[in-house]
């Protein structure tokens, strides 16, 4: 993943609005190359990760409290105890908009004032400690003079920026040939994303990457394909965000539930996004920190899991908001035809409306109808918005109920599949809830990318005290399965009432079943629903006759009729 000069001016962002005027408490090397501190900022202690690893180069707010990794006291350290430990952080700086320096003002109430840069440039990554005068004080990796060297990164010599790079500016500078210019860097008959790496400041192979999809819905678009003013609109979309300040911070998911990738900016060619609080949490979640007071996770599925979690959450919020929306644009019963009543009385009188007229009554049988005129229309249009506004209830009238029962059934199909990935037990199965949530077009559908296998884990099977076979599905594809392909129109069905939960199903055939072998298929159908633990949950048992599909559903949503109730705890029998 690339720490490049977009990402590094959201964290700039973020250690300012979080650190800035907070004390340094402590400095610590978490390894030998990089360096960590406490800042206490805000009534609140933060982790601060610099780190110049070659292949990690990096910045961050950390998740987690860091730990003293390097037993040494070497140089670095000591002088950054010295100048940077009981400081106030001043001021947090990128000087250079298109590169990737940060620099850190410190203030110390004996030493004065210092700047620590870290510079996170792959190979090149350094951490520099410079005194007021802009001379350097201390490096973490030394550039000695030589015949290839650039630039010289010794105590007491003078702190240089990093030579310019010979590559134009991401949005425009002003120059009348700007366009010419940006023209001529991505002619090439290479993709476009390294034509962008290649010609134009301040990209890194992932932005250029997003840049590509971003224009073409293709990250491996050819330059050539692509039109000027698309690439430079784009350019200007992403480059405008440390102004606007519209950070939408997140990781990439793939298909296996890893975390793929971060950025401070929704990624669209990288698997699944999943939005972080800040910029600083979707780092420390690409890198595997937790959070500093997270208890142990034995789950060894945790990040996948958590990963569809998020997603659940996220559509699950979606359709909340939607039905609040419904609610609130529903008209009153009996609301459209009073609009168009006042519309079809104001038209009807509107000659013997006078001028400057503030209500039309119109007397009736039993009570008079008083229509507030609009001065500023005349009679005939204000009947006509009248009219257009009857037209408009009328319309949700008919189509907001329809809508409310489609989202109702979809947020009861993903309350289903968070019960469905709370009771996952293997990677298939959580992959299974996500796909089932790809299906239900809450997630974005890439068909240029190999889908992920689908999931082809079975349901359970038990054996009843009766000798009858017990078959339980643990998530909607499984309970699709169970209910009609596995089961006979005269096997009972069981399922929990009102929640989400397995489909259960009793192979008898109609035969006679004991009361032992109903409370241990309903103590299943209770045990594997989102009620597991309860000690009274009631589970409806009917015929498989009685159990159709959902008329709209999603997979596994039925409904059931002639049902009974048996309330049991939720808790495995022993079989």
């Amino acid at each position: 993943m690339h720490f490049d000069a977009l990402t590094l001016a959201a964290v700039r962002d973020e250690l300012s609005r979080l650190l800035q005027g907070g004390r340094v408490q402590q400095v610590i090397l978490p390894d030998a190359k990089s360096v960590g501190m406490e800042v206490y900022a805000n009534r609140q202690r933060y982790h601060l990760l610099l780190s110049a690893h070659s292949q990690a180069g990096r910045a961050h707010i950390s998740a987690q409290k860091l730990r003293r990794g390097v037993e040494t006291d070497t140089p670095m350290l000591l002088l950054l105890r010295k100048y940077v430990r009981g400081a106030l952080l001043e001021g947090v700086e990128q000087p250079i908009p298109f590169e990737r320096v940060l620099n850190l003002h410190f203030d110390h109430p004996e030493h004065g004032a210092c700047t620590l840069v870290l510079e996170p440039m792959g190979r090149m990554s350094n951490l520099i400690l410079v005194d007021a005068a802009s001379v350097i004080r201390g490096v973490l990796n030394p550039v000695p003079p030589g015949e290839n060297v650039e630039r010289v990164l010794l105590p007491k010599r003078p702190y240089l920026f990093p030579p310019s790079q010979d590559k134009i500016p991401p949005l425009d500078d002003g120059s009348e040939n700007y366009y010419e210019r940006l023209k001529l860097a991505l002619r090439s008959d290479d993709r476009l994303w390294r034509a962008l790496m290649n010609g134009v400041a301040g990209i890194s192979p992932t932005l250029a990457r997003e840049i590509a999809w971003r224009v073409a819905e293709d990250e491996n678009v050819p330059s050539a394909q692509v039109e000027l003013p698309a690439i430079a609109a784009t350019l200007q979309e992403m480059w405008t965000l440390p102004q606007s300040n519209a950070w939408q911070p997140g990781v990439a998911v793939d298909d296996d539930g890893a975390i793929a990738g971060y950025s401070p900016y929704e990624l669209h060619f990288l698997g699944d996004f999943l939005p972080s609080e800040g910029i600083g949490a979707a780092i420390s979640q690409f890198y595997g920190e937790r959070p500093r007071d997270a208890a142990g996770d034995k789950d060894a599925y945790a990040a996948m899991r958590n990963s569809v979690a998020t997603l659940l959450k996220d559509a699950s919020t979606r359709v909340a908001r939607q039905l609040a929306a419904l609610d609130a644009d529903e008209p009153a019963p009996g609301e459209p035809t009073q609009v168009r009543t006042q519309a079809e009385w104001l038209l009807a009188l509107h000659n013997q409306i006078k001028p400057g007229q503030k209500e039309l009554v119109v007397p009736l049988e039993e009570e008079s109808l008083t229509i507030r005129l609009d001065e500023r229309l005349t009679p005939v249009e204000q009947a006509e918005r009248l009219f257009d506004r009857a037209a408009k209830m009328e319309r949700a009238a008919e189509f907001i109920p329809q809508r409310r029962a489609e989202l109702t059934t979809d947020r009861d199909f993903l309350a289903q599949l968070q019960s469905d990935l709370a009771l996952a037990e293997n990677q298939p199965e959580i992959i299974s809830v996500r796909e089932e949530l790809r299906a239900a077009g809450y997630l974005r559908v890439r068909p240029k990318r190999q889908r992920s296998a689908p999931d082809r884990s079975d349901p359970l099977r038990f054996l009843s005290p009766d000798g009858f076979a017990i078959v339980v599905g643990r998530n909607a594809r499984q309970n699709e399965i169970v209910t009609f392909k596995e089961a006979n129109a005269e096997d009972l069905w069981l399922h929990i009432r009102d929640l989400p939960g397995a489909h259960v199903v009793i192979r008898n055939g109609g035969q006679r079943v004991s009361e032992e072998t109903l409370t241990v298929a309903a103590q299943l159908a209770a045990y594997y629903s989102s009620q597991r633990g309860e000690q009274a949950v009631p589970v409806a048992i009917t015929p498989r006759r009685f159990v159709t599909r959902m008329a709209g559903g999603r997979t596994g949503q039925v409904h059931f009729r002639n049902e009974e109730t048996r309330v049991v705890a939720a808790v495995k029998p022993e079989l």
